[in-house]
């Protein structure tokens, strides 16, 4: 096991399997209390308005009394918005994480909501147990990026819809702002709430994500219908991906 004191930035990112997900539970642990305010600082805000966008507009992808299962619920929040945005459909949500300090955060801010500590690689579920699974800014945070997204797509029932949104790499113009604000303005904004390693990790990973195209290559490996939905927000630096399983 390798804890979050044990590896650099640079090595916390290339751990896999059993060492990342302690590395990124430990991390997690660290930050919990503080996380969502550092995240809205690194993002100018952003991420709420990706969540916002991304997870306003599934009303189709919905029945009443459907099973959704967040992964990498973190504090609570996406579990939280979409019971209440889709409060007349009685939705039946879950959230799950590896890290018990944020599962404390999402309980106490959450108390009605259910929570459980796992690992998004050995899912706790039988096969086709719901009939969506989000997962929102958690993809670089994957033990195994592949396995994670196998264990999501497997315990989705046939007809059912993944939904991932995440912050991506991007090109051009865009590319070198996100770099410059990323390196050299925001550690000194985010020293205000965490010790700098915690930023450092969270800022290099977000330039360092699978592309959004292969992260959708991947689903329809796994079983779900070609082609899948990709929504870009902000030139492409977030994208929501949405994609039925197969019913065959």
């Amino acid at each position: 096991m390798v804890s979050f004191d044990e590896a650099t930035v640079e090595e916390g990112f290339e751990l896999q399997g059993d060492h990342k997900l302690e590395y990124i539970s430990d991390l997690f642990d660290r930050i919990a209390s503080s996380y969502d305010l550092v995240n809205l600082f690194i993002s100018l805000g952003q991420t709420t308005i990706w969540r916002l966008l991304a997870l306003s507009f599934l009303r189709k992808y919905l029945q009443p009394s459907a099973r959704v299962l967040d992964v990498g619920c973190g504090t609570g929040w996406v579990s939280w918005y979409l019971s209440w945005r889709y409060k007349d459909l009685n939705l039946q949500v879950e959230g799950m994480d590896c890290s018990e300090g944020m599962l404390d955060e999402a309980r106490l801010r959450h108390p009605k909501l259910e929570f459980a500590h796992g690992d998004v690689c050995k899912l706790a579920y039988q096969d086709n147990s719901f009939d969506m699974t989000t997962t929102v800014y958690t993809l670089r945070n994957f033990p195994e990026l592949y396995t994670g997204l196998k264990e999501m797509v497997r315990v989705t029932q046939p007809g059912g819809t993944v939904v991932i949104l995440d912050a991506f790499p991007v090109g051009g113009v865009m590319k070198w702002l996100l770099k410059i604000w990323l390196n050299c303005i925001m550690p000194y904004l985010a020293a205000l709430f965490i010790a700098r390693k915690p930023y450092q990790y969270l800022a290099n990973s977000i330039q360092s994500t699978v592309p959004a195209s292969e992260v959708a290559q991947m689903l329809v490996q796994l079983g779900c219908e070609d082609p899948v939905v990709l929504k870009k927000y902000s030139f492409g630096a977030a994208v929501c991906l949405i994609a039925r399983k197969k019913t065959g």
